[in-house]
């Protein structure tokens, strides 16, 4: 008997339950690790072209034959493997050698439909090398369950459920992979920085903390080795990586919570600076719906108006973000932080950036902490 290709979909079909039967209970650990090496001898048996029986399989895994024979048909019938059967030689085989052994058959509908959507979410990876790489392990592991037992929705779930990551941080692949295996290695990083408004990159010796994505941003946590001191790095601004044999030390106690938590994105700073919001009705919803950052407090207000505070160590990201309301929000305190909004404003309807010309405030580099147009830090 010819054996016959499935398609795809074929095979996520006959994965369903057949009416009036109840659900197999799911396999243990040893059980599945024993599907898994049929499974494998069954990929192995059609780039051989052999076919395998029940008895020569299980002489293999040092099962009976009636083992071999409840598990395969667990394989066919719940895990909506395309295991073929020839009934005149008796024997069992793959259509093809690339078929994909599912993983977690136990999962919930809930739980598989969090995959699904989490497997969209991946997008935050595009542009570094991460991002086929996980996506690859994610098909690997879960092909083929958003199709099983207990999901009625027919087709892609993307169809139904999607996630959009506007802004995705963009890193050199290989920039990216150098920063990982020197995280890793626990070794000096020797690469080029563009700093902001510098008109070429400059050579800098780190020792990498950290790599985070902040509000979908790429960055480093590492210290300068030059000056000796922890700071931020935008990824898409590290170039020419090279990892040296010499070894860095971490410190036992570094905590990049301590030293991100206290920031509204990217740009970190020293002690506490108060930050107070008056949102009209008309944006007011932006701040409620959202949870912006883990100091945040909310005081609604007469006519839908709302009032939010921050504990903030650095206002770069927070004087941009409230840009971005334009009229609808008031800046209470601080006064620094007004005063960064109205020259901002200004420089926004003048054009005066254009100018060619860079400020004195502008001259570091602009990974340290504090630094804005406007902006100089309080005393802390």
């Amino acid at each position: 008997m010819p054996t016959r290709s499935r398609s795809s979909s074929a095979r996520k079909m006959s994965a369903a339950p057949r009416a009036g039967k109840k659900s197999p209970q799911a396999p243990n650990r040893s059980q599945m690790s024993r599907m898994l090496e049929i499974h494998n001898l069954l990929r192995e048996g059609f780039g051989s072209r052999r076919r395998l029986n029940c008895t020569t399989m299980g002489k293999r895994l040092g099962m009976s034959a009636k083992t071999i024979q409840r598990d395969l048909n667990y394989m066919k019938d719940t895990l909506g493997l395309p295991v073929d059967y020839d009934g005149q030689e008796k024997s069992y085989s793959y259509p093809s050698s690339d078929v994909s052994f599912p993983v977690g058959p136990d999962l919930t509908q809930d739980e598989r439909i969090a995959i699904s959507v989490a497997r969209q979410t991946l997008e935050v990876f595009r542009g570094v090398n991460f991002a086929d790489h996980l996506a690859s392990a994610h098909d690997k592991l879960f092909d083929g369950f958003l199709s099983q037992t207990g999901l009625s929705i027919e087709g892609d779930l993307s169809e139904y459920i999607s996630v959009r990551t506007p802004g995705a941080g963009i890193a050199d692949p290989k920039t990216f992979k150098a920063v990982v295996k020197a995280l890793l290695e626990r070794r000096e990083l020797r690469l080029k920085y563009q700093a902001k408004g510098r008109p070429a990159a400059t050579p800098r010796r780190l020792a990498p903390y950290h790599l985070a994505c902040v509000a979908s941003r790429w960055v480093l946590v590492a210290r300068d080795l030059e000056k000796q001191d922890v700071r931020t790095y935008i990824m898409a601004r590290l170039t020419d990586p090279v990892i040296t044999q010499d070894p860095i030390d971490r410190p036992l106690n570094f905590d990049v919570s301590r030293h991100l938590g206290t920031s509204f994105g990217v740009w970190t700073g020293s002690g506490e600076i108060v930050v107070r919001l008056r949102l009209a009705a008309v944006a007011a919803h932006h701040v409620r719906e959202r949870h912006w950052h883990a100091t945040q407090k909310l005081t609604e207000l007469p006519e839908g108006e709302v009032e939010v505070a921050f504990k903030l160590s650095d206002l770069n990201d927070v004087t941009r973000w409230i840009l971005g309301f334009g009229g609808d929000c008031r800046v209470m305190e601080p006064k620094e932080l007004q005063a960064a909004v109205r020259e901002e404003a200004e420089a926004m309807l003048s054009g005066s950036r254009f100018s060619g010309k860079r400020r004195p405030e502008d001259a570091d580099d602009d990974e340290r902490p504090g630094e804005f147009v406007g902006f100089k830090r309080s005393g802390a």
